[in-house]
């Protein structure tokens, strides 16, 4: 008498196997820089009649001294007036998903249109942190060495540019996870007053996604989207205020039924032919490096 077995079920009876009702995501960075406080928000162009607005700095508040004159009568002379300006360019970004009736009545809720305009909130924080990544690389100074590990004397390297260039604190420093790990591996073997304080410590403690803590007074990113060169990463330290970005948001957009965040929108297009739902994912942002003189780079091996 042969037993039932499930194998021998599985042509008719029984599934080879089956999907659990819970939808886990990929493994994936979801850190947010935007959220951080880190980057400076510069406004809207709407209505400004560009795409691309200068960022103004002029030279006062004591970025040039009063002198001693020849006698009590003299002559003062006219001090120039030192300028300068760096301009934030908003372009367009963008992501499209299609769904079928069919994939989303089948479904359990896991994917659906509603599901997926929700997740364009962390793939806009995606593409922030790869604009915001792309800058740093645009920092015209750097402290490291190429093909060697970041260490401890690098960061004082670049702790030491940011206080001889006179930049005012917080300062903040993104770094890419290898970046992060080989300074950790750095702090192990550091002596001196180094080793014995909190924030040592608090650097050796595993930490989760983004903020990495504070380490001598700056605060540190980990960040996935930290570009690769040459076979190094590069990564950056500055002050508030280095880095700055700039939206757009187009208004009463007709025809679509459209959910609005604060520096995106998500619509819903119907293609009625197909059956098909369109979730498009539309942003218009711009992130610059508006004062070189406030940051400066970290470029190590990767």
């Amino acid at each position: 008498m042969s037993a039932i077995l499930h194998s021998n079920l599985e042509t008719d009876l029984r599934m080879a196997s089956a999907l659990a009702a819970n939808l886990r995501v990929l493994l994936a960075d979801r850190a947010s820089l935007r959220t951080s406080g880190c980057i400076q928000y510069a406004g809207s162009v709407n209505g400004a009649l560009t795409d691309t607005l200068a960022e103004r700095f002029a030279g006062l508040d004591g970025y040039d001294a009063m002198t001693a004159t020849a006698a009590e009568d003299t002559d003062v002379s006219a001090t120039a007036l030192t300028d300068s300006s760096a301009n934030i360019v908003v372009a367009r970004h963008a992501i499209r998903r299609d769904i079928s009736d069919l994939a989303t009545l089948t479904g359990n809720g896991g994917i659906s249109p509603q599901r997926l305009a929700q997740s364009m909130v962390g793939e806009y924080d995606a593409l922030f942190n790869a604009l915001v990544c792309t800058a740093l690389t645009g920092i015209s100074t750097d402290v490291g060495s190429t093909g060697v590990d970041f260490s401890v004397s690098d960061f004082y390297d670049a702790l030491f540019t940011l206080e001889l260039a006179n930049v005012p604190p917080a300062y903040h420093a993104i770094l890419h996870p290898r970046q992060i790990a080989d300074l950790q591996e750095s702090a192990r073997a550091e002596g001196g007053a180094v080793q014995y304080m909190p924030a040592t410590a608090e650097l050796l403690t595993i930490r989760g996604q983004g903020y990495a803590g504070n380490f001598l007074g700056v605060d540190l990113y980990k960040i996935s989207a930290v570009t690769s060169s040459g076979g190094d990463r590069h990564g950056g330290m500055f002050g508030t205020g280095a880095f700055m970005y700039r939206t757009g948001m187009v208004e009463n957009i007709i025809g679509s039924t459209v959910i609005r965040a604060d520096e995106f929108a998500v619509e819903f297009q119907r293609d009625a032919s197909k059956a098909i739902t369109e979730v498009v994912g539309h942003a218009y942002v711009g992130v610059a490096l508006v004062e070189d003189s406030r940051a400066v780079g970290i470029v190590t091996d990767a």
